[in-house]
């Protein structure tokens, strides 16, 4: 009898221990590609800030360029009260550009936001990918819109009232008219310049704050491994 007690006992622990390795097993099968999963996503937000960031760089080069016509445009007017003729018709370029936009809109970061990722991730690094996508992308925006409305207004109320539209025309002839309404163009040319600046600042603090971001992402998956 007692033989028999020892054998089922046994029996039924290690069919106890195969149904808890089983259960084990399968939670940690889970588990892991949960993980897996959540990694994945990681690498998809991380792909959405950089590929926005790259976009970031670009416009600073766009700026740069910008900032530096206005600058010598600016600078030879304040020390000689004449407009600098070199770059003339590539600052009423920059003038009547009413086309710059850009598009904070992220299919990405809008399709992440239903799924579990923002419960698993630090709460402050959630606050900062949030700050980053609905507000710093949103206030790009704006900056950009305006600009694009002094475009507008630079065209209606400065370029085509002066004839300055067509610039196919000799730097002198365009020249000539400039020199009337000179007071006018330098106006324009600062207001512009000055808000390419902010524009620009904002764009290097967005862009510092998406590689503070993508490090943040990449140290969290690696926890994942």
């Amino acid at each position: 009898m007692k033989k028999y007690l020892l054998k089922y006992t046994f029996e039924f622990l290690v069919i106890v221990l195969g149904i808890s390795v089983s259960f084990w097993l399968n939670n940690w099968s889970e588990s892991v590609k949960e993980n897996n999963i959540e990694k994945d996503l990681v690498n998809l937000l991380i792909i959405d800030v950089e590929n926005k960031k790259n976009e970031s760089k670009n416009d600073i080069g766009i700026f740069n360029s910008a900032i530096e016509t206005f600058e010598k445009v600016l600078n030879t007017w304040e020390t000689t009260k004449k407009i600098d003729t070199t770059h003339l018709k590539s600052t009423l370029r920059y003038l009547r550009l009413d086309t710059p936009y850009f598009n904070e809109i992220s299919p990405i970061y809008n399709s992440l936001s239903n799924t579990k990722l923002w419960k698993n991730l630090p709460y402050e690094l959630v606050n900062e990918i949030n700050n980053l996508y609905r507000m710093r992308y949103q206030e790009i925006k704006i900056r950009f819109e305006k600009i694009r409305e002094i475009g507008t207004y630079c065209k209606l109320h400065f370029l085509l009232p002066n004839d300055l539209i067509d610039l196919n025309r000799d730097t002198e002839v365009i020249s000539t008219i400039i020199n009337t309404v000179d007071t006018e163009y330098v106006l324009n040319v600062k207001l512009l310049s000055y808000s390419v600046k902010n524009l620009s600042s904002l764009t290097k603090k967005v862009i510092d704050d998406s590689e503070s971001i993508i490090e943040n992402l990449k140290n969290y998956n690696k926890t994942k491994l």
